[in-house]
């Protein structure tokens, strides 16, 4: 499979993820800040069904143009749902789990 230029991955994630009404998205870029990644997507949804949705378009659309995530974890439960595309990883939660690991503080010290 043929890689997607990284500006492309991140606006497909981005209007896959908003099409299904993910809210509050937020990107922080980490390009030569990170070994792990390019760039963290962070949104939530309303429901677990709302999660997965998101999740699901995003993968889907991604899957259209070739693209496989390296993994995915947590869309049994949709609580907090992780895709890796390897230069943008998605973190996709329950809008109370977002509250509850503020995971944005950690990635705004990084991109600051």
């Amino acid at each position: 499979l043929a890689r997607m230029e990284t500006t492309d991955l991140l606006l497909t994630i981005k209007d896959a993820a908003l099409d299904i009404k993910a809210l509050d998205l937020v990107t922080f870029d980490l390009e030569g800040k990170s070994s792990l990644t390019e760039f963290i997507i962070i949104c939530h949804g309303t429901s677990t069904a709302h999660t997965k949705g998101i999740a699901d378009n995003i993968g889907y659309s991604l899957k259209k143009k070739k693209q496989l995530p390296l993994g995915v974890e947590g869309a049994e439960n949709g609580e907090w749902i992780l895709m890796d595309y390897n230069a943008v990883i998605v973190h996709i939660f329950l809008e109370e789990s977002r509250e509850r690991y503020q995971i944005e503080e950690l990635f705004q010290q990084i991109d600051a």
